[in-house]
């Protein structure tokens, strides 16, 4: 038999192995949360980037037969995985698909964002959200192979301890990349006093383009009038970020370490709608006591194990940079401070706002995206209002008929002071009105 069912009950109702299999339990469910985005969006009608996994084997996941495929297999390896039957060889699974949906879903060719560089040269950067659970996932998988080799499979209990301190070092490598990247990118001078007040002025604008309420106040809008203030914040920040190896030390530093990144993935979906809600799931999972280590909350530990597979994820994630899932060294916030334009619809006078992803079939920031890389290409700004009219001509409610897009520059200066400059690109109806042209900077 594949599985001696009374060996498997025993290990169940053993000390501690209840303690084990809600580890196990709660790492499958983020899991199969932060899966259930890309599972959601992939669909016949997605683009792909080009010279992308996506553009090679999207269109074969895609299908309503390969999504139910893929999900019916994550769901049964994560309940193998909880209940400690083939554990390894589902954590192994688990790892599998979740990359393979992960990869598929950031080949997509709005799942990114350009950065633009000092020296004006641009870099597409794909979303991070998705990366610390890949590699966790990836990370503990590779620790519960390595626990089988040494020779522990018949040891549910060190098999689980191992898996578990693959998380904790995924976690570790991913946040002192994250930091020590930032400082290579802008060196000490990444807190920056432009960064809130720039932020979360941008991303307001984004919200109001997609017909969501803004209201100017709170802490968010303290820190855009007070620009000093978000330095200190951010000094906080890349410190904690610096000592996230220290999770690997012990309990009490990573119930300290994790409670801190679990508050800090809080405060920057507060601030600036930034949300790494798998990020904060993982590092609140850290922070239980699971699986059970015995010991005092102050002893500390210096297991070769965790410490080594922190070591590979570091040299991978520098090495691959953002090129291999889930390996990216994320200067997040670290690209230069140039204007960036909003595009939004409105009418005519500019007066009233009409929500985005009701007539263009995108967010606010994938048309702007499309307009800033209509500039680049000769032809490229008429080709790209043809497109929004082409994509907003026949809607249920139907487009007003004074709707035109407008560009709302945002720019800030050194001393953190917001700039915003709106100005009119074309009227989308030129035939029912004369077209203004498209003339915004």
């Amino acid at each position: 038999m594949l599985l001696d069912w009374t060996t498997w009950h025993n290990g169940w109702t053993a000390p501690g192995s209840t303690a084990d299999a809600i580890f196990r339990g709660l790492l499958a469910l983020v899991v199969l949360l932060a899966a259930f985005e890309p599972i959601k969006e992939l669909d016949t009608s997605v683009s792909w980037r080009a010279d992308t996994l996506g553009a090679r084997l999207g269109t074969r996941c895609v299908t309503p037969v390969a999504r139910i495929a893929l999900s019916a297999l994550l769901v049964v390896a994560a309940a193998l995985f909880t209940g400690d039957l083939l554990s390894v060889v589902a954590l192994v699974v688990i790892a599998a698909v979740f990359t393979l949906l992960a990869v598929v879903y950031l080949s997509q060719e709005f799942a990114g964002y350009v950065t633009e560089e000092d020296d004006g040269t641009k870099k597409f950067k794909v979303h991070h959200h998705l990366h610390l659970t890949g590699m966790a996932v990836l990370a503990a998988s590779a620790a519960g192979v390595a626990a089988v080799v040494a020779g522990h499979a018949d040891e549910p209990r060190t098999v689980t301890l191992w898996i578990a301190q693959g998380v904790w070092a995924a976690i570790g490598a991913h946040y002192v990349v994250s930091a020590v990247s930032k400082v290579r990118k802008r060196g000490l001078r990444w807190p920056d006093r432009r960064l809130f007040p720039f932020y979360i002025t941008l991303f307001a604008h984004y919200r109001r383009g997609d017909g969501k309420l803004v209201e100017e106040k709170g802490l968010p809008w303290t820190l855009v009038r007070n620009p000093d203030w978000g330095v200190v914040l951010l000094w906080t920040a890349l410190l904690m970020e610096f000592s996230t190896p220290l999770v690997l030390l012990g309990y009490g530093p990573r119930l300290v370490l994790c409670a801190c990144l679990v508050i800090f993935h809080l405060s920057t979906l507060w601030l600036l709608a930034v949300d790494f809600r798998e990020n904060a799931m993982l590092a609140a999972l850290a922070a239980l006591p699971l699986p059970s280590l015995g010991g005092s909350l102050g002893e500390l530990h210096l297991d070769p194990l965790p410490w080594a597979v922190f070591a590979v994820c570091v040299v991978l994630s520098f090495a691959f940079d953002d090129r291999v899932f889930p390996f990216s060294n994320l200067p997040m916030f670290a690209a230069a401070y140039k204007p960036i334009s909003v595009i939004t619809l409105r009418s005519l006078d500019g007066t009233v706002r009409y929500a985005t992803p009701t007539y263009a079939h995108c967010p606010t920031t994938g048309l702007s995206r499309e307009y800033a890389a209509a500039h680049s290409e000769s032809d490229g700004l008429e080709a790209f209002l043809n497109r929004v009219r082409e994509r907003t001509a026949r809607q249920d409610p139907p487009l007003p008929s004074d709707a035109a897009l407008w560009a709302e520059v945002i720019d800030v200066t050194p001393a953190g002071h917001v700039v915003t400059s709106p100005s009119l690109v074309a009227h989308l109806r030129p035939s029912d009105h004369s077209d203004a042209g498209p003339h915004a900077q």
